[in-house]
């Protein structure tokens, strides 16, 4: 809740300095400027802030198990958003958000040197940094 706050401070503060920059065009063109520059941080912050695929990570590991690849993601991330949508329909994949997940976002740092490396794929043993669903595909297919 607190990031949302934080958003709609900065979203206000920045329709306020854009309105007055540009008051001197007069009364009706800085509102508008403030009002757009309000709803372009709003729709922003609100995609990002999304909550998208989830499954918490004790089941995901489970899943792993089992044969599943497990995909570690964030919202914002346009590369997770591009390998989501090329594995939508594909059951044999666990989407993980590790902003969500603590467990999950201390893994993703453990495969990355710290790092909160998104998408991190995982597939049995095999750790996949950035991957493409071919190669998401590829894994599955190989795998035990």
């Amino acid at each position: 809740m607190q990031v949302y706050v934080l958003l709609a401070i900065m979203a206000l503060t920045v329709a306020v300095a854009a309105g007055q920059a540009m008051e001197s065009l007069g009364t009706m063109p800085g509102l508008a400027v403030g009002v757009l520059g309000l709803a372009l941080i709003v729709g922003t912050g609100m995609w990002m802030l999304r909550k998208g695929r989830h499954t918490p990570w004790p089941e995901a590991e489970a899943a792993l198990a089992d044969g599943a690849a497990v995909a570690l993601w964030k919202p914002g991330c346009s590369f997770c958003d591009l390998l989501l949508r090329a594995l939508a329909d594909d059951e044999r994949v666990v989407w993980v958000n590790v902003w969500r997940d603590d467990d999950a976002n201390q893994r993703v740092r453990e495969l990355n040197d710290g790092a909160e490396y998104t998408p991190t794929v995982l597939v049995g043993d095999t750790v996949l940094r950035n991957p493409s669903a071919a190669a998401v595909r590829e894994a599955l297919s190989a795998a035990p």
